[in-house]
C-alpha cells in the first residue's frame, strides 16, 4: 500500500524520539533507522536518537521535492508515495542490455512499491560496488557536508537556522508537560524555542540572570515595533515571559541544572512601563441574534457542502461550542428529543477536558430549524450515530448499510471558512468564537437572578471567576437544564422587549410603523401564553 507522508502535521519546535517517529509516520523502527542513513539529522551523537520536528519536516520536504532530474546517485524517486529513496540492497536487481542503459529494479522502502531506475555508467558501476560490498546505497552520495554540531539550517526556507543544542532537555520537558494540552504545549515551546534562538543556541545549563534580562528587554522593545517590523502583540509578549518563568522554574528542580541561579525564572518579569499599555483591552467583537441569523439566512444552500457550512454555522449559536469540539462531534452527541448537545471530552478536543451537555440555547429557534433541515440530509445519506456530524465533503454520499463509520473533519478550519464568509456577506468579520460572545451577551438581556446567570455561564461550558460561585453551592447539570428549560419559555422577555410591550399599550408608537408592529407582535406572544384575550389595537 502507498505510504505518503505530506499530511502528517509535526511541530516544529517539538523534539520526537525514534518511538514517537514511529506512531507519528506508522513505520518500523528499521525506517527510522533508513532515513538516518539517508540524510535524516538525529539532534545529537547519543542514543537514544531524538529528532527535532523542523529537521524531520525538513527532511520529508527534500525527499518529496526531488525529481529524476536531480536525484543523488543511487537514490530512486517513488512514483507511489512521491517520495526519494535509497532502497535495501536485498531488493536491487540490475538487469544490463548490450549497447543500452543498465535497468536497476527495486523495492521502495517506506511503501513497498516497486523501483525502476535507468543507470548510467558511473552510477551502475558504483551501485554494482555497493552490492558487491554490502554497503548501503546512501554512501555513494559525496556531497552531503555534516553542519556543525548542534546546529541545523534548512535551505528549504530562507535559510532559517535552528539549534538542537537542548533537544534532550526540551524532550525531558515534554513529559512533564504532558498534563497540558497539545495547545498548550506548542505555545510553550513557541515561546522557548525563540529564547534558544535569540541565545543563538547556547546550553541551557550556561544560562545567566543577565542572559534573562537581555531576553526581557528584547521582548519590551519587540512591544514598540509594528507587525510589519517584526513587533509582537501585549498577550504575546505576556505569554512568552510567563512560559520562559516557568520553564526555569521546573529547570532548577532537573540534575545538571540544580546550580542555575534561584533569580533566573524573576528575570523574565515584564516592567509595568510595558504590561501598562495592554490593560485597555480591545473590545470582543461579535453579532447580534439579528446579525448572526442575517448570516445565516444569507448563506447559499443549493449544495449539500453548502448546506453543511450553513448547518455548522448555525449550530454554533445554537450550542456555542467552540470550534475545535463543534467541528468534531457525532450524531450520536446530539440529543434530538431533550434538545441538547453532549460535548464528551474522551471523544472531542475539549477545552481543559471538560464534559458537559448544553441545552440548546434560547431565542435560536430559526438556527434549529437550519441545523435539523441538515439532519434530514443526513438521514437520507444513510447516515448513523456513530458517523460525524459534519463530514468532510468527500464523505457526503449515500452511506452504504455497515460501511465503517466517517469520521470528523480534521480541523476546524472548514468552520472557520464558513463563518468568514458569512460575516462577510454582512460586511463584518466574525470567527466562530463570537458566537459565544452573542449568546454570553444574550444571557446578560435575559438573566434576571443569580441562579439564571449561573446556569446560563454552566451552559456555555464554564465556571463563573468568582471564587465563591466557584467553589460553593455548584448548581447541578440537571438543575442548569431546567432553567434553560424555563428560559425558553414564552412568557420569559428581555428588559427591551418588556419595554416595547409597556410603550404598546400605552400607544407611544405610531400606528402601522415598524416599532408598532413589532411590539403588537410581542404583546400578543405574551397574552396568548398566558390565556388572555386578543390584544387591543
Amino acid at each position: 500500500m502507498s505510504r505518503s507522508y505530506r499530511n502528517i502535521r509535526l511541530h516544529e519546535a517539538m523534539v520526537y524520539s525514534v518511538a514517537d517517529s514511529q506512531s507519528v509516520f506508522g513505520v518500523h523502527r528499521n525506517t527510522i533507522s533508513n532515513w538516518v542513513r539517508d540524510g535524516l539529522k538525529p539532534s545529537d551523537d547519543s542514543l537514544p536518537q531524538l529528532f527535532r520536528g523542523a529537521e524531520l519536516k525538513r527532511f520529508h520536504a527534500e525527499r518529496a521535492e526531488r525529481t529524476h532530474r536531480n536525484l543523488r546517485l543511487g537514490e530512486f524517486k517513488c512514483v507511489a508515495c512521491g517520495n526519494a529513496i535509497f532502497p535495501e540492497l536485498s531488493t536491487l536487481a540490475l538487469m544490463r542490455q548490450e549497447g543500452r542503459a543498465t535497468h536497476a529494479h527495486a523495492t521502495c522502502c517506506d511503501c513497498g512499491a516497486a523501483l525502476l531506475k535507468l543507470l548510467g555508467a558511473t552510477e551502475c558501476d558504483k551501485v554494482h560496488e555497493c552490492l558487491d560490498t554490502n554497503t548501503p546505497l546512501a554512501l555513494i552520495d559525496e556531497s552531503k557536508v555534516a553542519p556543525p554540531a548542534g546546529i541545523v539550517k534548512n535551505a528549504g526556507s530562507r535559510g532559517e537556522e535552528w539549534f538542537t543544542t537542548n533537544d534532550r532537555l526540551i524532550h525531558e520537558w515534554q513529559a512533564f508537560a504532558g498534563k497540558y494540552s497539545p495547545k498548550t504545549v506548542q505555545a510553550h515551546l513557541i515561546s522557548i524555542r525563540d529564547f534558544e534562538t535569540f541565545l543563538k543556541g547556547l546550553d541551557f545549563s550556561k544560562v545567566k540572570p543577565k542572559h534573562a534580562g537581555q531576553y526581557r528587554d528584547h521582548l519590551v522593545r519587540l512591544l514598540t515595533q509594528s507587525k510589519e517590523q517584526g513587533g509582537l502583540s501585549g498577550s504575546t509578549v505576556r505569554h512568552r515571559a510567563s512560559h520562559l518563568k516557568a520553564f526555569f522554574e521546573w529547570l532548577r528542580g532537573q540534575d545538571r541544572y540544580r546550580r542555575l541561579s534561584a533569580s533566573i525564572p524573576d528575570y523574565f518579569a515584564l516592567p509595568r512601563s510595558a504590561s501598562a499599555p495592554q490593560a485597555k483591552e480591545r473590545s470582543k467583537e461579535y453579532p447580534t441574534l439579528d446579525e448572526a441569523w442575517s448570516m445565516v439566512e444569507l448563506m447559499p444552500q443549493k449544495s449539500v457542502i453548502q448546506r453543511r457550512d450553513r448547518a455548522m454555522v448555525a449550530f454554533a449559536f445554537i450550542s456555542g461550542f467552540r470550534a475545535a469540539a463543534l467541528t468534531a462531534l457525532r450524531i450520536k452527541h446530539v440529543d434530538f428529543d431533550c434538545l441538547s448537545v453532549l460535548q464528551d471530552a474522551r471523544e472531542v478536543p475539549a477545552k481543559n477536558g471538560k464534559t458537559y451537555r448544553a441545552t440548546w440555547f434560547p431565542r435560536t429557534e430559526a438556527f434549529q430549524e437550519v441545523f435539523l433541515s441538515w439532519i434530514e440530509d443526513l438521514k437520507n445519506f444513510g447516515f448513523q450515530p456513530q458517523d460525524a456530524l459534519f463530514p468532510d465533503s468527500k464523505n457526503l454520499v449515500a452511506r452504504a448499510p455497515g460501511a465503517a463509520p466517517i469520521e470528523p473533519l480534521a480541523s476546524s478550519k472548514p468552520l472557520q471558512d464558513a463563518f468568514g464568509k458569512a460575516s462577510e456577506r454582512i460586511g463584518k468579520a466574525y470567527t466562530p468564537h463570537s458566537a459565544r460572545h452573542t449568546l454570553k451577551a444574550l444571557g446578560a438581556q435575559m438573566c434576571r437572578s443569580y441562579e439564571h446567570r449561573k446556569a446560563w455561564s454552566m451552559n456555555l461550558g464554564h465556571s463563573d471567576e468568582q471564587i465563591t460561585e466557584k467553589h460553593y453551592a455548584k448548581m447541578t447539570q440537571s438543575r442548569s437544564s431546567e432553567i434553560i428549560e424555563a428560559l425558553s419559555s414564552d412568557l420569559v422577555f428581555t428588559e427591551e422587549e418588556n419595554e416595547m410591550i409597556i410603550d404598546f399599550y400605552q400607544h407611544r408608537f405610531p400606528r402601522g410603523s415598524p416599532e408598532y408592529l413589532v411590539a403588537k407582535r410581542l404583546a400578543e406572544k405574551r397574552d396568548k401564553a398566558r390565556g388572555d384575550c386578543e390584544v387591543l389595537e
